[in-house]
């Protein structure tokens, strides 16, 4: 009986002894067999190539999930730009309505600070209780601008400058020959800014051009008008 451990010697010997065996039948078995049998060339090439499409796929793999992770990644980056900005906008609006507030507060008391100014310069102390007295809300006026100073208030400069009205509003025009037109000639009352916001703006008078003088003019101003 022939074994699968049989080498090829022991197979012949035992097929020339066994008499049930057609030999050449067996023989053209074999060489059917050994026909149909793959070459180890052909094994090899397919399994390169199955190994070839296995790392195909797994590189399809890799590529999708690099995909996948740069969309994630610029997801990420848009809601973080989105939240920024939103954070941002919530900042900028909430300074902008302790600005509204601080402003609505400081301009109330401007007047007062008006007050001080006035009697400052009207009020002349004679006497030493009088002096006393005038040092006394001196003292609480210079605290007072001191603390508008602090919170960021400051007073507008408008005499002798361009007049602009951003910054200020005009009571009055007088026509002179001193200034040149469209000059502040006067500060009837002064103006404020809290950082670059106006607070309050400056009442001023405004030089005006004086009106051209004809000969007719002048001899009717030295005979009364009479024609």
């Amino acid at each position: 009986m022939i074994g699968e451990d049989s080498k090829p010697q022991e197979i012949i010997e035992e097929l020339q002894d066994d008499e049930d065996i057609d030999l050449e039948s067996f023989s053209d078995q074999l060489t059917d067999d050994l026909l149909e049998a793959p070459e180890p060339n052909q094994i090899k090439e397919e399994k390169v190539s199955e190994d070839s499409s296995q790392v195909s796929e797994l590189l399809t793999q890799v590529i999708a999930l690099k995909q996948q992770g740069e969309e994630k990644e610029n997801q990420y980056k848009r809601l973080f730009a989105d939240f920024d900005n939103f954070r941002k906008r919530i900042e900028r609006e909430k300074e902008e309505e302790e600005t509204k507030i601080s402003a609505k507060v400081l301009k109330k008391i401007l007047p007062v600070v008006d007050d001080f100014e006035r009697a400052q310069s009207q009020i002349k102390p004679k006497t030493d209780g009088e002096s006393s007295i005038h040092n006394s809300y001196q003292s609480v006026y210079k605290q007072l601008v001191k603390s508008l100073k602090e919170s960021g208030v400051t007073r507008m400069r408008a005499l002798h400058e361009v007049f602009d009205p951003n910054f200020h509003e005009a009571i009055a025009q007088e026509p002179t020959n001193e200034y040149e037109e469209g000059t502040v000639m006067d500060e009837l009352r002064p103006g404020y800014l809290l950082g670059e916001r106006v607070l309050r703006h400056t009442l001023v008078r405004v030089a005006s051009a004086l009106a051209e003088t004809t000969g007719a003019d002048i001899q009717n101003s030295e005979t009364g008008g009479e024609g």
